[in-house]
């Protein structure tokens, strides 16, 4: 979870919103031992990156592990330098990056951080659907 909001928002989730992320990583891992193993394989590099417990950081420092070690990009270059984990910082940044960003973004929390008032499928205003068009 640290990782996942820092890297979908740049800072702590609210509670709601947390929920929308520890949702979408349950039900991967529930359903798929892929998964299961592709988090857990997240979380001892970021461990490693960090030299501690990634989630005991504050922001700044989380973001600032995550950038130095291009975390926030999944996409990873020919004959780039991915340290002394690059299968699993290739994992990281191919496989986990993508899923917790679309995870997060197609939840009703990722559509209200890019502005839209209702998640599809939802009724946002009875209002706006009983007057005319202006």
């Amino acid at each position: 979870m640290a990782f996942g909001e820092v890297l979908v928002e740049g800072r702590v989730l609210p509670p709601g919103d947390r929920r929308h992320l520890l949702d979408h990583i349950g039900y991967r891992v529930s359903r798929d031992p892929y998964y299961l193993s592709l988090y857990r394989t997240t979380v001892g590099l970021i461990n490693r990156l960090a030299g501690s417990r990634f989630s005991s950081l504050g922001v700044p420092q989380r973001v600032e592990v995550m950038t130095r070690h291009r975390l926030t990009s999944a996409r990873v270059v020919p004959d780039e330098a991915l340290g002394l984990n690059p299968d699993d910082m290739r994992e990281v940044r191919t496989r986990a990056v993508p899923d917790l960003i679309g995870g997060y973004y197609n939840s009703p929390a990722g559509w209200a951080a890019v502005g839209y008032g209702a998640f599809p499928g939802v009724c946002s205003d009875l209002v706006r659907y009983t007057r005319p068009e202006s």
